[in-house]
């Protein structure tokens, strides 16, 4: 609808189109809902969309709905057509490198593994700008990492997003626990446990109906015989070879060598093929017959929307595991007459969930340089876990019962396997503007939190994709019917599989994917386990077939499509002319030949000009040299200043808003939760200024800042013990301070609620406001209860807390600004608590927050870019800065408590400068699969070039206007409250 041009008409034409327009929106309903509402009524009237669905009634049954709703509020409207094969149609339609596309839709939904060809030829709309423009209504953070990954592709040194991906796809193993229970046997874990538990069921009565011809050990999606889905079924193999040959996460890869493009088909394929030809006639199909649903399958391995449609109540197939009758949940079988028959129960009689797992995974891996199994441990499998034991798990984790894992204590690499089926949405680049703006405001609609938290639930081909959908039992899964357990242990798993932290593998994502998987693996895999092929001669074979389907797209081509699918940057010309030439002459030969001629030319002129002149050569260098020194001098001196500038204005200013969650609110969550669940459900405190955060502080609030170390790798506390032991300390605070009970009036800031934990670079910016953070703080409490870590066999007490660096900061940053009088030490063992003050002299260990231990630095530094000791070098030296330039101008007010533990700092660096603020460090990085260790900069000499500025009284000050004044103050050492109180970086020194 056109907008009337207020600036522009005379008053009485743009009263008349007012009028009109007003008409015109009176036509359209936006009332639906919050994202509805945030729409111009009538802004896509008269457009019409071809969107190319694929089996709509099943895989996305809501979206006609939703598409209906849109048009009712835009005016818009979007045809539905379906795809016969969403593998084929829609590329055929977008187009190729080998065949025009015939352009009939302007958007399709398609399956992520499809559209790298696409992609790289830049056929599809880039999502990128698009997205920026509707994050509050789309919230993108809110989907899962993984999830985003799924519709990126690296191209030109740029991270596109070519679709908008709305399904968590990967295999999700499920169990019947109740067997297990029954039968005194442990949770699998690996392959191995899994072909030894399907063996023993195999064939033996599993639903008690006197009948063992048709009950099996194990059932899997897709099967021989499930029609369009038999094109898949070597991709279960796929996530058996992953669980050996990727450790390090998805940009390592498993299938090819990312620079040879030669397949990886080894002793890890081997191994795979070995377990699935074992397997395979233990299995029957889980999720396109009702064999699981009436109890005849022991152990599952599908996707989760498989299970969804299985275990809720749906019309496909008749399957109802979840209908409520007479006030009880499961699955109940019944005879002619309704009465209950069976369903799978404890040894209570109680209806017993089959039980959702992790990934299984390996305890060995293969050793790229040789091709040999290792054992995994934390450097063989640096994203790998220890396996734990049945009492170790949560409190409301049903495997508690179980009896322990025989592989107790070694370590496991779990690998999360995205099949194909991963569901998105993408708009054709070529199709009209108005259309494009249509489908994303579409695409933007199903896919947002306002109306993905409802629909996720309906029975469906999508799977969870955002950690708001998995949020609370209550907020839409028991509306969906769905119990408790099914709820805890699907949430548990998909946000274990999706996050940041996992070592997720993918299918192959490269042009003619069917020709591999389906014409050579498929094939290979049915004669290998029919037993018409050896093992060696199904490796060949398979290497065979796969390179003749990279020649017959290039191999130049499939080895770029590859690198982009893991996020990897295209080879050099250079790389690819020594590793390919043959393929590089085959494309164009002068690429290649122009590099040599370049490398010839250069020789030539070096020789001509040595023959030439050497003496005019040799001052040419060392003129050039001299430049190249002066400019790298200058360049080093900028960046120090620069450094230093930055860390001045930390101190003044908040780089990214303090948050916080209100007493209250924090004691309902039951639980950490993680920051961008609380911000997404507009359960924090902002405050976006350090003015704001005076006020609240002088309005009476208390903010109490909770320091505690992560007991797990990936999870800040898997056993709930620090939660319980910071909810303790909360109602002793509050007794002991005469808070009111309701601890309204009280606001808590912990690390994986307060700081973003998906974006890296929005988490970097609340890092440098680290010592604004924890200094606002009225009260800080050191959470260390005894627990024991889940990934080691260390036990985590106060003494390992106050050995990390992360807890060593968080301590200084507050005592230095605060003292110790509000700092207090909560710990004891589970069901045990206590609550002291800190001994005067605690904060001494915590002066050398350098030393202090890491986790990244355990993991030498995999899929990382930096250490984070240098995430800290910022808010620390700016803390220094301060605290010495306070005592350098005379401190003014204070109390003894504060100024003697400014003092005791300030004289630990005097006195051991190169410990407490280290100039360099040894770091290990891994490059291409190669460790290399080496002397990083860490201080320089940024701390004598502190002292400097702050000797030479060269101080400014940034006012709110944009400038600078220059000025001298003197700056006192006292708590909240106060008028010349250094806490919020009052304090005048260096900038510039």
């Amino acid at each position: 609808m056109i907008d009337c041009p207020t600036s522009l008409l005379p008053t009485s034409t743009l009263n008349t189109c007012l009028a009109w327009q007003s008409s015109e929106s009176s036509k359209y309903n936006c009332s639906g809902d919050e994202f509805l509402a945030s729409l111009t009524p009538g802004k896509h009237a008269g457009v019409t969309a071809n969107y190319l669905s694929f089996n709509t009634k099943v895989a996305t049954p809501h979206y006609p709905d939703r598409a209906e709703m849109l048009t009712r509020c835009t005016g818009g409207t979007i045809v539905f057509s379906e795809a016969e094969d969403i593998a084929v149609e829609p590329i055929k339609d977008i187009g190729s490198a080998s065949a025009a596309g015939a352009e009939l839709y302007d958007a399709y939904l398609m399956s992520y593994s499809f559209t790298s060809e696409a992609s790289g030829l830049g056929l599809f709309e880039t999502l990128n700008e698009r997205i920026r423009e509707k994050t509050t209504m789309l919230h993108f953070e809110d989907i899962f990492p993984k999830v985003r990954n799924m519709g990126e592709y690296r191209k030109d040194g740029k991270t596109n997003i070519d679709l908008l991906i709305s399904d968590g796809d990967f295999f999700v193993p499920v169990v019947r626990i109740d067997l297990l229970e029954r039968d005194g046997l442990p949770l699998p874990h690996t392959w191995d446990d899994l072909v030894e538990l399907a063996n023993y069921y195999n064939g033996t009565d599993l639903n008690d109906d006197g009948e063992t011809h048709d009950d099996w050990g194990f059932c899997i999606f897709p099967r021989t015989g499930s029609g369009f889905f038999e094109a898949w079924i070597p991709e279960l193999m796929y996530s058996t070879w992953a669980t050996t040959d990727q450790t390090t996460g998805i940009q390592q890869g498993f299938l090819f060598n990312d620079q040879t493009f030669e397949p990886r088909i080894g002793t890890g394929f081997e191994r795979a093929m070995n377990y699935w030809k074992e397997l395979w006639p233990l299995s029957a199909d889980a999720c396109t017959t009702s064999t699981f649903a009436e109890g005849r399958c022991a152990i599952g391995l599908a996707p989760p929307g498989c299970w969804k449609g299985i275990f809720v109540n749906t019309e496909e197939g008749g399957v109802a595991w979840r209908n409520r009758t007479n006030g009880d949940w499961g699955p109940i079988l019944r005879d002619e007459n309704g009465n209950a028959l069976w369903r799978p129960s404890w040894q209570n009689g109680t209806y017993a969930e089959p039980y959702r797992l992790k990934p299984l995974g390996s305890l060995v891996v293969v050793d790229r340089a040789t091709d040999q199994l290792v054992d995994c441990g934390p450097k063989t499998c640096p994203k790998g876990e220890k396996i734990k034991a049945s009492d170790e798990l949560p409190d409301d984790d049903r495997a508690r019962v179980l009896v322990d894992s025989p592989h107790l204590g070694k370590w496991i690499n779990r690998v999360p396997f995205h099949w194909s089926g991963g569901f998105g949405t993408g708009i054709r680049r070529s199709a009209n503007n108005e259309v494009k703006d249509l489908m994303f405001d579409f695409f933007a609609y199903v896919n947002s939190p306002i109306t993905s938290v409802d629909d996720i639930v309906i029975p469906s081909w999508l799977d969870d994709w955002r950690y708001s959908q998995l949020e609370s039992y209550e907020l839409n899964y028991k509306t969906g019917g769905w119990n408790f357990d099914a709820w805890n242990e699907h949430q548990r798993v998909m946000k274990y599989a999706l996050g940041n932290d996992a070592n997720s593998a993918r299918t192959l994502q490269l042009p003619g994917v069917l020709l591999y998987t389906r014409d050579v693996m498929l094939d290979q895999f049915q004669k290998f386990i029919a037993g018409e092929k050896s093992i060696e001669i199904t490796k060949e074979e398979s290497i065979a077939g796969w390179n003749d389907a990279t020649a017959a797209y290039g191999k130049i081509n499939q080895l770029d499509n590859y690198r982009a699918a893991l996020g990897l940057d295209s080879l050099s010309t250079f790389q690819k002319c020594t590793l390919h030439r043959q393929e590089m002459d085959a494309i164009d030969p002068a690429i290649c030949k122009e590099e040599e001629d370049n490398s010839t030319l250069i020789i030539i002129i070096l020789c001509s000009i040595v023959g030439a002149g050497i003496i005019s050569l040799v001052i040419y260098f060392l003129y050039k040299r001299y430049k190249s020194f002066q400019a790298i001098k200058n360049a080093h001196e900028q960046q120090m200043e620069g450094t230093l500038n930055e860390a001045t204005r930390a101190l003044r200013q908040l780089d990214y808003p303090l948050h916080l969650v209100r007493g209250d609110e924090f004691i309902a969550e039951k639980q950490l939760t993680r920051h961008e669940v609380l911000r997404n459900s507009h359960r924090l405190t902002v405050l976006d200024n350090i003015g704001d955060v005076d006020a609240f502080i002088q309005t009476g609030k208390q903010v109490v800042f909770f320091s505690h170390q992560w007991t797990s790798f990936n999870h800040p506390d898997p056993t709930n013990d620090q939660y319980k032991c910071m909810v303790n300390a909360l109602h002793a605070l509050a007794k002991q301070s005469g808070w009111k009970n309701n601890l309204r009036d009280v606001y808590v800031w912990v690390d994986c609620s307060c700081i973003p934990q998906t974006n890296a670079s929005v988490q970097n910016l609340a890092i440098r406001s680290l010592v604004v953070y924890a200094s606002s703080a009225t009260y800080f409490v050191i959470c260390a209860p005894e627990t024991k870590h889940s990934d080691l066999d260390d036990v985590c007490d106060l003494a390992t807390y106050q050995r990390r660096m992360w807890c060593r900061a968080e301590q200084l940053c507050y005592s230095m600004r605060n003292g110790t009088s509000g700092m207090f030490v909560a710990k004891g063992k589970p069901g045990a608590f206590e609550l002291r003050p800190v001994e005067s002299d605690f904060f001494l260990e915590s002066l050398h927050v350098f030393n202090g231990d890491l986790t990244c630095c355990r993991f030498e530094h995999k899929g990382m870019e930096s250490c984070d000791r240098q995430s800290l070098v910022v808010p620390i030296l700016g803390l220094y800065g301060e605290l010495l330039g306070a005592f350098h101008n005379g401190v003014k007010g204070g109390n003894s408590n504060n100024i003697s533990a400014v003092k005791a700092f300030l004289k630990e660096v005097d006195a051991h400068q190169e410990d407490v603020f280290p100039r360099k460090f040894n770091r290990v990085m891994w490059c291409n699969n190669i460790r290399v260790e080496e002397e990083a900069i860490l201080f320089g000499d940024l701390i004598d070039r502190m002292r400097a500025r702050i000797k030479n009284g060269n101080m400014f000050v940034p006012v709110e206007r944009g400038g600078t004044e220059s000025t001298v103050s003197s700056t006192g050492l006292l708590r909240h409250g106060t008028n010349d109180s250094i806490m919020h970086g009052v304090c005048n020194f260096p900038e510039a």
